[in-house]
């Protein structure tokens, strides 16, 4: 059912990373998918190493690698967004340009996609490999965001979701920071689309670091998950409108 796909990513400072990554994503779809059925695109957030270079020598030599960028650095989320706005396949994977989540999930969702037909699911990671402090604040925010809408899903963070292009392009995102997983899973439930479960796997960074700043990060956390309680009121209270997927 997975017959045209496109692979979301944003990336900032993956020079030591993303030639080797590209690679990997594009050797496992060429094996699933025909040339034209796929691309990659991969959003450049202003890095000040050779990303923006090994990513153009990569779209010379494999047409399905789509580069785009920000001259100045604006923020994961925003990178995510550019990057969705290209998109053009019937089903978008999001993924990290970090490697945490290696393209063989894919496979996961597609199975249970061929099992129950939806238009979003995300992952669960039973293992992850983050930090205690990490784990700890994707707990809690994930519980606050599970409570605002009624949901109990296990991982409401995870980065990784495969959701139907058409659905994803619609949705109007705000974050710019690292909050982008929190915003894209509530805006879905926004939009009355149940995302379905699937157990994935979840690895530690093989190179480079993450640009998560631990005081930073958790404060603008807490702000997010605030905003989207406080967004999840007004829609309760008919104070905003809400949009149905697919429109009625």
């Amino acid at each position: 059912m997975l017959q045209t796909i496109s692979i979301a990513a944003p990336a900032y400072n993956e020079g030591e990373n993303i030639s080797q990554l590209v690679e990997g994503w594009l050797a496992y779809l060429q094996t699933r998918f025909r040339p034209e059925d796929f691309e990659i695109v991969i959003c450049n957030d202003g890095s000040r190493d050779n990303t923006w270079e090994l990513l153009s020598g990569l779209a010379r030599a494999h047409p399905s690698v789509k580069p785009c960028q920000h001259t100045i650095n604006q923020g994961a989320a925003a990178a995510l967004t550019t990057a969705i706005g290209r998109t053009t396949k019937s089903w978008v994977l999001l993924l990290d340009a970090d490697g945490q989540y290696p393209i063989e999930n894919l496979e996961l969702f597609g199975r249970e996609l061929e099992r129950e037909p939806a238009a979003a699911f995300i992952g669960y990671r039973p293992h992850k490999v983050d930090s205690a402090f990490a784990r700890f604040g994707s707990w809690a925010s994930g519980a606050c965001c599970n409570f605002f809408h009624g949901t109990r899903y296990r991982d409401f963070n995870c980065a990784l979701k495969l959701v139907e292009g058409a659905l994803l392009r619609d949705l109007f995102l705000e974050a710019k920071g690292l909050n982008y997983s929190t915003e894209i899973s509530s805006k879905i439930l926004e939009r009355g689309v149940a995302m379905r479960e699937v157990e994935v796997t979840h690895r530690a960074r093989a190179k480079g670091r993450s640009s998560r700043t631990l005081l930073r990060g958790s404060l603008h956390r807490f702000f997010f998950v605030a905003y989207i309680g406080f967004r999840q009121g007004l829609l309760k209270w008919g104070l905003l409108q809400r949009r149905p997927y697919p429109p009625s």
